[in-house]
């Protein structure tokens, strides 16, 4: 089934085998694109993003097991042969990836479906029927931020002066010295690290990180407030966890804190130094 790009040999964790889908080995390492899709549909991903990996799973039950084993950068369904359970496999699987993107492609008529992909935490969720350049553009936009070919992302981001997020170890070193942090305290922060310079609102992180669009937005507050007292060397006026007022938090990471700020009237982020006070 699946080549290898070079020597014609098979890509490690690229083939089921057997009744039962048994993986390949070396599956664990793989940190490419996986697809729950038809290898012979009308998208052929490896043909149209030859610089990735791609590992695509016809069956569902290869593609649960795939999931389970591997690390992929984005996850990527098309339906059909992709099930409601796979939707609701993928989205409990991102709930414990933060930094993972997932996509959906559904039938023109699928409108409803698209829509739930969204509120469960996808990052995109496309027509079958659009554009081809489109299809593809969008798919490039979500797995930018991913591994591409194989490359894992930092395993540390600098998140503070003398602070560095370890994705590895999931918790913080701030001088050198490993601090912890709650579950949701790393998925809010991983989150905002991969995403810097942009402002999310409370409703957006609630649905991304906590996946519960519903939730109460004063607990976005509650977590911010104790990461800054975490990361920030001054905690009462931050420099990375930025409040935007009117629209949420934005994370300017150390080191350039001050591009784009002051052009054309554009004074970057307001910080109001809220706590987590009721609005």
């Amino acid at each position: 089934m699946a080549e290898a790009h070079d020597g014609g040999s098979p890509r490690a964790g690229a083939t089921n085998s057997g009744a039962g889908g048994t993986l390949a080995p070396l599956a664990h390492s793989f940190t490419g694109w996986l697809a729950r899709a038809d290898p012979d549909g009308a998208i052929d991903l490896r043909r149209l993003f030859p610089e990735v990996e791609v590992r695509v799973e016809p069956t569902s039950a290869g593609f649960s097991e795939a999931l389970s084993v591997t690390d992929p950068s984005l996850v990527v369904l098309i339906a059909p042969p992709a099930e409601p359970g796979d939707l609701q496999r993928v989205a409990s699987w991102l709930a414990t990836n933060p930094s993972s993107r997932a996509v959906l492609l559904s039938p023109h008529q699928a409108v409803a479906v698209r829509l739930h992909a969204l509120e469960l935490g996808f990052d995109d969720a496309m027509d079958l029927s659009s554009d081809p350049m489109e299809v593809v553009g969008r798919l490039s936009i979500a797995g930018r931020r991913g591994p591409v070919g194989g490359h894992p992302v930092e395993d540390r981001i600098a998140v503070g002066e003398g602070v560095e997020l370890d994705r590895r170890a999931r918790a913080i070193r701030r001088d050198g010295r490993l601090m912890s942090l709650r579950p949701k305290e790393l998925a809010l922060l991983d989150f905002l690290a991969m995403h810097p310079g942009r402002a999310f609102t409370r409703e957006e992180l609630l649905r991304h990180v906590w996946r519960d669009p519903d939730g109460n937005e004063r607990m976005v507050d509650v977590y911010v407030f104790w990461l800054r007292a975490k990361i920030e060397r001054d905690a009462a006026n931050p420099s990375h966890l930025m409040t935007v007022r009117g629209s949420g938090y934005l994370f300017d990471p150390p080191r350039a804190s001050s591009i784009g700020r002051g052009q054309d009237g554009y004074g970057g982020p307001v910080n109001v130094n809220e706590g987590p006070t009721p609005r």
